[in-house]
Order: structure tokens, then sequence, then C-alpha cells
């Protein structure tokens, strides 16, 4: 599930749990009126319709539980699969080159660690932040960089095409998708932080 759909599902989950917990404490506080705050919450009539549908009433509310259910697995999944159902790269073993003795044993996440922290190294960016997807060689790389307001965006594509050059002739891996995204930082804002 992509983030602007996880928020936009999770917004009118929360404004639907809000509507109803607020109207329920209208209720109890006799906003609508004292004589509805004294009755019970379900009234004769589905207290009725509950004792008259037998087997019936026990299924819908069987199937309106089950929907919940699965609303909430799914919500569940969707947060556990953030990567919009790519998967992460693996590590990567490489064999022995002619001659030479063991094997080389790539790790993504330290590659990731390394190109952030490399990303970071760039004049006016604060932080960044590197996904690396799909499987060895095929690998897709993507990235989002805090930068100052002031930051030189003609020479940023050169800085980064840099930091990729020293991961592809380190590794030999040259990521074939790569989207990376930038985000601006205030430097007001952060003055006023420290």
């Amino acid at each position: 599930m992509s983030d602007r759909l996880n928020r936009v599902v999770l917004g009118l989950l929360g404004l639907l749990l809000l509507a109803g917990g607020g109207l329920s404490v209208c209720l109890g506080a006799g906003v609508f009126g004292s004589n509805r705050s004294h009755r019970d919450v379900f009234d004769p009539t589905v207290v009725h319709w509950w004792n008259e549908g037998g087997w019936m009433s026990f299924a819908v509310v069987v199937a309106i539980g089950l929907g919940f259910l699965v609303l909430g697995l799914w919500l569940t999944a969707s947060q556990l699969r953030r990567n919009d159902g790519r998967h992460r790269t693996p590590t990567v073993t490489f064999a022995p080159v002619d001659g030479a003795r063991g094997e080389t044993t790539l790790r993504a996440p330290a590659l990731s660690h390394s190109l952030e922290g490399d990303l970071v190294r760039i004049p006016d960016v604060h932080d960044a932040m590197v996904g690396l997807f799909g499987q060895y060689p095929n690998v897709e790389l993507r990235a989002v960089l805090d930068v100052a307001d002031d930051v030189d965006l003609e020479a940023l594509p050169g800085n980064v095409e840099e930091v990729l050059g020293r991961m592809e002739a380190t590794t030999g891996i040259r990521p074939d998708t790569i989207r990376i995204t930038v985000r601006f930082k205030s430097a007001a804002r952060e003055r006023q932080l420290t």
C-alpha cells in the first residue's frame, strides 16, 4: 500500500472512530436529551429482532465481525510490507575470483547505510534515507534527501552521481532504477530548535 493510500485509510478510520466516540459521549452526557442518556444501548426493537432472528441474527453479527477482522488484518499486512510490494535487496554473496580463496558477502543494509553516510557528506544535505530493492544485479535505489533551502540544485545531481560512481566502483552494483526525493529543510526552523 502506498504511503498516501495508507494515510487516507487510517485517516478515514480515525475520523470514523472519533465521530462514533464523540457521539457516544454526547449521548451519555445528555446532549440529545436526558431521556436518551438513560435508555439502554439496544432498545426493545433491536432485542426483539435479535430474538426473532435466531441463527440469522448470529450470522449477521459474525459477518460484521469477520468484515472488521479482515479489515484489521489487511491494514496490519499493509503496514508490514510498506515498500509498494517491492522486496528489499537480500544479502549478496560474490563467488571467489580466479585463484582467490573464500567468498565475499555484502549485506544490503550495510550498503544502504554506507550510501546514506556518503550522501550526507554532500554539501547542504542534512539527512539521507536509502532503500535498495530487487535482486542483485537488478537493484532499484530509492532515496530521500533532506536538504537546506539554499542547496545548489544544479550541482546536486552531479554530487549524487559521484556517490553512485563510488558505490559502483566498490561493489560493482549500478542501480537500474534510481528514484530520489528531495525534501527542503528550512534553516530558520533549525535555528529555533537548537
